[in-house]
């Protein structure tokens, strides 16, 4: 079995942006993890669970990869790992030789055991949470990734003594921090903790929860698509953000971020934010460099979530550190798409009938607002209900390939 060709195959099937080398990606995370669910594949080679998933059908199709769940390799298909050199698992009868850390996952930071038992009390706050607002892209991370923010920070230098301000806390990382300086006294305690939301209830809900923990603490409701109020520019020296799941939302956040730090360089950025498709990373990280934000330290996978079942229920943790020259790209009121259901309304996107190779948009303007109305009318040219996503900008088109 030639897998760089299968390869070649599946990522033109797809639409894949990655190419054949995405592919390979998460044929190689399931050669090493086997049986391994969809959802932790699309996790460990930082793709859309959607995209995995069309991936794993086209290597079925192709006898790489067994019929059976969760995902694995069929007997072809663990030879063909082998001849492309690449790691054969527990289920290849072979030992899995792994680099990553055994206390920390690769993460680096492992909770110690006395801040281990801080998590009963985070738990009781996170099960009383107002429920996640997904028009909002609220999505709430694990007790053990709260743990894990606040230790980062607190290693970074940027907990004793600092100003901070947590830009949007769905995920409580601000009663992590309370409940952080209540155990260990000043040495994780910051000099003034400020949470910034549009959700009021979740405002109410916090401002308790840092009362009932002895933290004064300010709660202000505010829409980040307006500038900051004035009382909070330049007043910060670090800034903790989880923003929506867009290009468009990083660098709204990060704006408001930049504006929220003290001028003069040396501030800190806590970013988390999801494995992208490349063009929309590259965007991304060009947003960085524009707003002269250095990056400290990137660790994928950092964050586990509840739900963010597209994202593979995790993201990365940037720690960036403003400079002189630090200036954001948002500096008025901003109008457009910002969280990531507006933004795919706002998109028209090209899809390919599996059956006959058509490729029809969906979106609007187009025939088709959404693709179940396609799905539901079928086809236009075979009736075929199947229908894979194209890269954007594909060119819709009748007829068999």
């Amino acid at each position: 079995m030639d897998l760089d060709a299968v390869a070649a195959e599946v990522a033109a099937a797809v639409g894949l942006a990655e190419g054949p080398a995405g592919v390979t990606d998460v044929l190689r995370v399931i050669a090493r993890h086997e049986p391994v669910a969809a959802r932790e594949v699309a996790r460990r080679a930082e793709l859309p669970v959607p995209i995995v998933a069309a991936v794993c059908n086209e290597l079925r199709r192709r006898g790489v990869v067994d019929t059976a769940r969760p995902v694995q390799l069929t007997g072809a298909g663990r030879a063909g790992v082998a001849a492309m050199g690449g790691p054969r698992g527990a289920g290849a009868g072979r030992a899995v030789i792994s680099a990553r850390c055994p206390c920390c996952g690769g993460r680096g930071v492992a909770v110690p055991e006395a801040v281990a038992r801080l998590a009963p009390g985070l738990e009781l706050a996170a099960a009383g949470v107002p429920a996640a607002r997904l028009e909002l892209d609220q999505t709430h991370c694990t007790v053990d990734t709260k743990l894990r923010r606040v230790l980062s920070m607190h290693e970074a230098g940027a907990l004793a003594g600092q100003r901070v301000l947590l830009l949007g806390d769905d995920d409580l990382v601000s009663v992590a921090i309370a409940a952080l300086a209540a155990h260990a006294g000043p040495a994780a305690g910051s000099r003034g903790l400020t949470v910034l939301d549009c959700d009021r209830g979740l405002l109410s809900y916090l401002g308790g929860q840092l009362d009932g923990l002895g933290m004064a603490a300010g709660v202000v409701e505010h829409d980040l698509r307006e500038p900051l109020p004035g009382q909070l520019a330049g007043a910060f020296d670090v800034v903790c953000t989880d923003p929506p799941y867009t290009v468009a939302g990083a660098e709204l956040f990060l704006s408001r971020s930049v504006e929220a730090l003290r001028p003069g360089g040396g501030g800190h950025v806590f970013f988390s934010f999801g494995a992208r498709r490349p063009a929309e990373t590259v965007a991304v990280q060009r947003l960085l460099a524009d707003m002269g934000l250095a990056v400290r330290s990137l660790v994928p996978g950092f964050n586990d979530y509840t739900g963010a079942g597209v994202l593979g229920g995790s993201s990365h943790l940037y720690h960036l550190r403003s400079t002189a020259g630090s200036s954001p790209a948002v500096t008025g009121s901003y109008a457009g798409p910002l969280y990531s259901a507006s933004a795919r309304a706002a998109v028209t996107r090209p899809y390919r009938c599996v059956a006959c190779g058509a490729v029809h948009r969906v979106g609007p303007g187009a025939r088709w607002q959404r693709i179940a109305e396609l799905k539901a009318a079928g086809c236009p040219d075979c009736g075929g209900t199947t229908l894979r996503p194209r890269p954007l900008g594909t060119r819709a088109r009748a007829g068999r390939p």
